[in-house]
């Protein structure tokens, strides 16, 4: 056992138990090819930048049964909540693409309120359109990966920051001035898996818990209010990163 090489990932290939085990010698991979997706106002991921500067805006609250909320808690809980946010699909992958390693997503953002909470998700959408999903620690079926951020707690350790690992100081709040757009790093989970031929990728931007969370959500704080807004192209680099082997 102690002769095996140091890494060992479970390769997730689409579907509950369906995966296979491969060794590896470090970590991130060193064939990894760190592979950028702009995103766009049309809701692609594309591999080039768009040139033309636009905007993706959304309503940070939600309405439930309940009526509008502001808060994390009662769009999580209730089944009735209208979803909000923006999402982005690559197009159909031409053949089977392996994605292994940590991810990032830096996005330009802004909002009409002095903060706001970033919450990503990464999806599988088979041909067909549905979710591709996976079996997850506690017995619930999950989706690819998840990342999240609050927009004042955006301050980087430069020393500790790497391109697919943003570090955060957390040792101050950065206060939003409203509409002004500020660059945003956001961590995502590691995962290993294997986009089949004719699946993509969808990211999810959201203000608050998105599909799949449960059991882990966010319930405290209540800056979803008011109306935020994605930057994308020219000045506005933004895009996910992805670990392409």
């Amino acid at each position: 056992m102690l002769r095996e090489p140091p890494v060992k990932l479970q390769i997730r290939k689409g579907g509950v138990d369906n995966y296979e085990w491969r060794h590896e010698h470090e970590w991130p991979l060193e064939r990894t090819r760190w592979t950028k997706k702009y995103l766009d106002a049309d809701g692609n991921l594309v591999d080039a930048k768009p040139r033309k500067p636009r905007a993706t805006e959304y309503s940070a609250a939600v309405m439930t049964k309940m009526g509008l909320a502001t808060g994390t808690f009662s769009a999580s809980t209730d089944a009735g909540a209208t979803a909000s946010g923006a999402t982005f699909l690559t197009a159909p992958f031409r053949h089977a693409m392996e994605i292994t390693g940590p991810l990032a997503l830096s996005i330009w953002v802004s909002s009409t309120t002095r903060d706001m909470d970033v919450f990503v998700t990464l999806r599988n959408i088979g041909p067909d359109g549905k979710d591709v999903l996976e079996m997850g620690q506690q017995g619930q079926l999950v989706p690819v990966a998840k990342g999240w951020l609050r927009a004042s707690q955006r301050k980087l350790d430069p020393a500790r920051s790497l391109s697919y690992r943003p570090y955060h100081c957390h040792d101050e709040r950065q206060w939003l001035k409203p509409g002004e757009p500020v660059r945003v790093l956001v961590e995502i989970w590691p995962t290993s898996m294997v986009f089949a031929k004719g699946h993509r990728l969808r990211l999810d931007i959201e203000p608050r818990d998105g599909f799949g969370s449960a059991p882990y959500t966010h319930y405290n704080g209540d800056y979803n209010s008011g109306r935020n807004a994605l930057h994308v192209g020219g000045r506005f680099d933004s895009y996910l990163l992805l670990p392409v082997i």
